[in-house]
């Protein structure tokens, strides 16, 4: 690399690549935020602009909170966050450098999506990964940051590659006068001794490497989400979920944070629209019924413009961090192809693997026993007690009946009702409140216990006794075998019973959402792997 000099000082730089259609720096920076431009100057031989912004020193927010406590005012502490932002052109690209919150000025719709994700995959030597970060979209966003003490190969970090999207990666290039270190997600950071001169250079090895596929030896995996790129076909998806929040109909659609915050620093959020409304969470539902009659009004533009602001436990000031677009996660399917709106951006997921799952869960049978329709505004516990208590001979309650395996620190419910059939079953209402991941996971881990642990069974059998009648006690302790004995497990099937209003259609289980669907399907292979069956059925509301 150009201009690299072994007594020269390494410093951490930032890049973003701009989408190709940028050709103008001024396009490049968010209009809302007002900064001071800089020319480069001529003799820099660098095609370029610097932006920034200079805040005014202020005390921190604790600084107000401690001081009633003092015989002395405070008038010492203060603290300023500056942005820089570099802009350059490079073999006819814009590049973005980020210094301080130099990130806050950019247009980030304009990024090239993954930019340092695939430059870093496409550079990074696979047996030399430090850490992985993924996300799982289901009926909430899950975000993991994965770590090793020591630089591995991908098996390490346990990912799996039909649920996980990753969304950032840590290793040592194959070619270390790069750097020593490569981090990319839609950044791409890098410890570089590049003088500033040699910055154009640096960026067309970074343009030539994000161009390059040699990722799909190893991470090909990345591609089960493609980036839309098709203006007819985002029309028409943008159009889709407009009308779901028009209508205030959150089946396929939520809000989440576009990038992991530590939920102990946040206070409160604000959404735009909403005037001075301070939620303690991103919540879609909450924020339609604040907004009343005024969701008729919502148009993609709003949802562009509108700023989602965070307050920090640091700060007493509301932090504007993204728009509301990139908060929204949705699917929708458009000419049965299936495609899922994440961090303001539509992906198509690929057919292969929508195929694949689809064709795993609608091969799952409904429950065997008949199930009560849910009422309207139904807890969980009200509806499990109405479901036994109609038919207490082919119906036993365990919800809430919580039992502590041999060793474990936490209890476990072995199921929410049991049924004479041997259904372990799982009753969830899909709401803003409750995921669906949980339920999934809950059966898997209960199932698990009832097998391996003797302690647990025993447990369970004096529940079973203290809940039954003494006609039927005998029938249900029948189905839970004391220690010594082994369970039979082609007796039982773990059922998920999910309560929604959501209508199924023509495929059968698009009531699910895919993400949710992907969730269960894994679940099931780990169900049917240790030998017990699993059904899943809509309980409708009448």
């Amino acid at each position: 690399m150009g201009g690299k000099d072994s007594t020269a000082k390494t410093r951490r730089l930032t890049f973003y690549l701009m989408r190709e259609q940028i050709v103008d720096f001024d396009a490049a920076l968010d209009p809302e935020k007002s900064n001071t431009s800089v020319d480069l100057s001529v003799l820099s031989g660098v095609d370029g602009r610097f932006h920034y912004v200079s805040p005014p020193s202020d005390p921190p927010s604790w600084v107000t909170y401690v001081q009633p406590l003092l015989t002395t005012p405070i008038t010492n502490i203060l603290t300023s966050s500056a942005s820089g932002l570099l802009l350059l052109r490079s073999n006819g690209r814009i590049f973005a450098l980020t210094f301080g919150f130099g990130r806050s000025l950019l247009d980030l719709s304009k990024i090239e999506y993954q930019f340092g994700l695939r430059v870093a995959l496409n550079r990074i030597e696979p047996t030399q990964i430090r850490s992985l970060d993924t996300k799982t979209f289901e009926d909430m966003v899950v975000t993991t940051s994965k770590q090793v003490s020591q630089s591995a190969e991908l098996p390490a970090f346990r990912v799996d590659v039909s649920t996980d999207i990753l969304r950032a990666v840590t290793g040592t290039p194959r070619d270390v006068s790069l750097a020593k270190r490569v981090t990319g997600s839609d950044a791409l950071v890098l410890n570089v001794q590049t003088e500033p001169r040699d910055l154009p250079k640096l960026c067309a090895d970074l343009l030539t490497a994000y161009g390059e596929d040699h990722y799909k030896a190893d991470f090909g995996w990345i591609d089960h989400l493609k980036l839309v790129r098709d203006s007819s076909v985002v029309t028409l998806l943008n159009a889709a979920v407009v009308n779901d929040l028009i209508n205030r109909d959150t089946t396929n659609t939520h809000l989440a944070m576009p990038e992991a915050l530590s939920w102990e620093d946040i206070d409160a959020f604000k959404i735009a629209g909403t005037r001075n409304v301070e939620y303690d969470d991103l919540d879609l539902d909450e924020y339609l019924q604040q907004l009343g009659d005024a969701c008729a009004d919502i148009t993609i533009e709003l949802l562009r413009t509108r700023s989602v602001s965070v307050r920090f436990s640091r700060s007493e000031k509301f932090d504007p961090r993204w728009k509301l677009l990139q908060c929204l996660v949705s699917e929708q399917r458009v000419a049965d192809e299936l495609y899922v709106l994440i961090e303001g951006r539509w992906f198509h997921i690929s057919t292969s693997l929508v195929d694949q799952v689809d064709s795993f869960i609608s091969g799952l049978p409904e429950a065997s026993s008949p199930l009560l329709a849910a009422k309207p505004g139904e807890i969980e516990k009200d509806y499990n007690c109405r479901l036994a208590g109609g038919a207490s001979d082919r119906f036993l309650k365990l919800d809430g009946k919580i039992t502590r395996p041999g060793g474990a620190t936490s209890g476990i419910e072995l199921c929410d009702v049991l049924s004479s059939d041997g259904e372990l079953i799982h009753v969830k209402r899909k709401s803003r409140s409750s995921t669906l991941s949980h339920l999934f996971a809950q059966g898997n881990v209960s199932a698990a216990a009832f097998v391996d642990d003797e302690v647990f069974r025993e447990e369970l059998r004096k529940v079973v006794c203290k809940v039954s009648t003494p006609q039927t006690q005998g029938r249900w302790l029948a189905l839970i075998p004391p220690a010594g004995e082994v369970v039979d497990r082609t007796r039982y099937c773990v059922t998920y019973a999910v309560v929604t209003n959501a209508r199924p259609n023509s495929n059968g289980r698009d009531w699910l959402p895919f993400f949710s669907k992907l969730n269960l399907m894994q679940q099931a292979r780990q169900l049917r792997t240790i030998g017990f069956k699993v059904a899943v059925t809509r309980v409708a509301i009448e």
